[in-house]
């Protein structure tokens, strides 16, 4: 930015009245004025809307349809392994959780991973994580039929006369407890009807999970 500085002082006189008596004092004004170029400040005023204008980054990659081919992944740390969609990659989060997203979901991760402040959207996929639970059966509602060291979590809560179902799988393994999410899109559950139907696909997603 060019600008200079402007130095300059000046004598006035203030007349002072005592009785019958005036007397002319003389004052001293001293200023210093910041002078900008007038370009700059055209500049400034054409610029600031443009940069108010300036769009904002949409990480747009559509979701992609599960591959009928699976592969294995073994998380020998929590003690599972989980036979997931060859399409679909393993994310590993904050706070050491684990998700499994399609792979253009993972491509929106990267663009929102470089592009902070860019706008995304909800997601599905599925997350495994160490439970922090301090008793086994905490809110559990069943067993999984046929897999003994699986149940089915489903925790209930209310907020100014709407129920919240919270449900998610949970898993005893040799390593410690984990919980198994289906990530929903962001979106909560608050009816009966689509509580059991989570529930029925966290009894399916057990079938692909094995303990190590």
């Amino acid at each position: 930015m060019l600008y200079f500085w402007l130095d300059f002082q000046a004598t006035d006189i203030a007349p002072y009245h005592l009785g019958n008596l005036s007397i002319e004092i003389p004052i001293v004004i001293k200023m210093r004025l910041i002078k900008l170029l007038l370009s700059v400040i055209m500049a400034g005023i054409v610029v600031s809307p443009v940069v108010a204008q300036a769009k904002q980054t949409i990480c747009a990659f559509d979701e992609e349809a599960a591959s009928e081919i699976k592969k294995t992944y073994s998380l020998t740390n929590m003690g599972i392994k989980i036979s997931i969609p060859a399409n679909y990659r393993a994310v590993a989060r904050t706070g050491g959780s684990i998700e499994f997203v399609d792979n253009g979901t993972y491509k929106m991760f990267q663009c929102l991973l470089n592009n902070p402040g860019a706008g995304g959207r909800g997601y599905f996929g599925i997350k495994v994580y160490k439970s922090k639970i301090d008793y086994l059966y905490s809110n559990v509602q069943n067993i999984v039929p046929g897999r003994p060291n699986f149940f089915i979590v489903w925790e209930k809560t209310q907020d100014n006369g709407t129920t919240f179902h919270d449900l998610k799988l949970r898993i005893k393994t040799r390593n410690g407890i984990l919980e198994v999410e289906q990530i929903n899109g962001d979106e909560p559950i608050t009816t009966e009807q689509e509580a059991n139907e989570l529930r029925t696909r966290l009894i399916e997603m057990a079938s692909i999970i094995d303990t190590i």
